[in-house]
């Protein structure tokens, strides 16, 4: 009683033929997936550069109005005023919701508002409306910050041959490539740079996605149905 073997040439055939699709599959997938990356950093540095100023426009202005509200309440006048704080704040976290979903793929939901101008005080979502408006500018801040800092280093570092030249060169002046102990040759500032920039340049894509996703996280968070954010 033998065994059957497969042929050495349907047996190289098979693995030659399996081979070759997985190789392709992975080129096609790279091949198709490569691209996403731009247009993600694209959408994730707009997030973050618009909703820095947005931050800054909800805290100055609700906070102006509910401080207003709250001061002048015993005369009645601050009864209108802290109105209109709330429906700022829910104005500003309407558009929020909409914006993430560049980042987060999809609109943060709508949550279920009570109405009726008294009821609107005693609605929780109002206030967390509210609470996101004046403590957002902290996470926008610090994404802000992050983002722009990395952007700038990667295109100062990349064209840093082009106006190098220009800086300062007096004795007490000093090159990062010379202070690491590279030597001050321009050359030697030059490839240090760019390599500085490659770098930075394929760091920047993910950093620039965490920053987007923390600030909009924080958006998610106070803006989303309780269900959803519980």
């Amino acid at each position: 009683m033998g065994l059957a073997l497969p042929g050495l040439g349907r047996l190289a055939g098979s693995v030659s033929g399996a081979s070759i699709h997985s190789v392709v599959a992975m080129t096609t997938t790279t091949y198709i997936e490569a691209p996403r990356t731009l247009p993600r950093l694209a959408a994730d540095t707009r997030y973050v550069l618009t909703g820095f100023p947005v931050a800054l426009a909800a805290f100055v202005l609700c906070l102006t109005t509910v401080t207003m509200g709250v001061g002048l309440a015993v005369v009645w006048v601050g009864v209108p005023l802290a109105v209109a704080a709330l429906t700022l704040a829910r104005t500003f976290a309407t558009a929020e919701r909409a914006r993430v979903a560049d980042v987060l793929g999809e609109a943060v939901p709508r949550p279920v508002y009570r109405t009726g101008t008294w009821r609107m005080f005693a609605d929780p979502q109002s206030w967390r409306d509210l609470a996101h408006a004046l403590l957002r500018w902290i996470p926008s801040t610090v994404a802000f910050c992050i983002v722009v800092s990395w952007w700038a280093a990667a295109l100062g570092s990349l064209t840093w041959s082009l106006w190098g030249w220009a800086l300062p060169d007096g004795p007490d002046d000093h090159e990062l490539p010379e202070l690491i102990g590279l030597g001050d040759a321009y050359l030697t500032a030059v490839v240090f740079y760019l390599v500085v920039a490659a770098v930075l340049a394929v760091t920047l894509p993910a950093v620039t996605r965490a920053a987007a996703r923390v600030e909009a996280g924080f958006a998610r968070a106070l803006l989303g149905p309780r269900s959803e954010t519980a």
